[in-house]
């Protein structure tokens, strides 16, 4: 009889206690289900319009190597800066793979598109190149410090003499964008940024172009 009472008891505690716990959910003092994290992913995207190729040519190979990035701009956030010294990172808007990923590929496709080099090679391959071309991207973040909001591209290029064994240095050059940008929202400042980035490999193909017909005159 004892062992019935308390076996009784036992199974009222239970439905007592989910009861209480049902009760609250329907109060709202237990809150169950989190809210969902609502984040936006994007991408780099630099294309070269112009399908013809370029009217230069060097029958040397080109190898791109992996473009790096201030440690400030490295991660997949966007960021923006918000003050003279004050920036923040945007968990919530984020590059879908990490930015300086994104601007070797675009960086590698460009200039292979373009035609100015027998072959252009990433930075994984396992051919060889007689030509190196480095690049850093220094910034790349949205301006909301001031009145005018923009989008903010600082890229360095540096192309070396892979055939020579000191690596000699024969073009180098810093390249700066700035681009209004008109709305606070982060698709507007990746487009911006594609802007900028478009803009930067024309002016570098342009430039590359330049470096290698003087080098095709001095063979002559």
């Amino acid at each position: 009889m004892k062992k019935s009472t308390n076996t009784m008891w036992a199974i009222c505690r239970i439905l007592i206690v989910a009861a209480v716990f049902t009760a609250c959910g329907l109060s709202g003092c237990v809150k169950l289900e989190r809210p969902s994290l609502d984040r936006k992913y994007f991408t780099l995207d630099a294309k070269r319009e112009q399908k013809d190729k370029n009217s230069i040519h060097s029958t040397q190979n080109l190898i791109v190597r992996r473009v790096k990035i201030s440690p400030r701009y490295e991660d997949s956030d966007l960021v923006y800066k918000i003050g003279e010294n004050g920036f923040e990172a945007d968990y919530y808007n984020s590059f879908f793979v990490p930015p300086a990923s994104m601007v070797t590929q675009d960086l590698r496709v460009w200039i292979g598109e373009s035609g100015l080099f027998a072959n252009v090679l990433g930075p994984d391959s396992m051919g060889t190149g007689d030509l190196l071309l480095e690049g850093v991207v220094n910034s790349i973040y949205g301006d909301y410090s001031a009145s005018e909001h923009k989008a903010v591209l600082n890229m360095q290029f540096i192309l070396l003499d892979n055939s020579n064994a000191d690596l000699p240095i024969i073009y180098s050059r810093n390249f700066d964008r700035e681009i209004p940008i008109k709305s606070n929202g982060a698709d507007v400042l990746v487009r911006a940024f594609n802007e900028g980035l478009t803009s930067i490999f024309a002016e570098l193909e342009k430039d590359l172009g330049e470096v290698i017909s003087k080098r095709n005159s001095k063979s002559e």
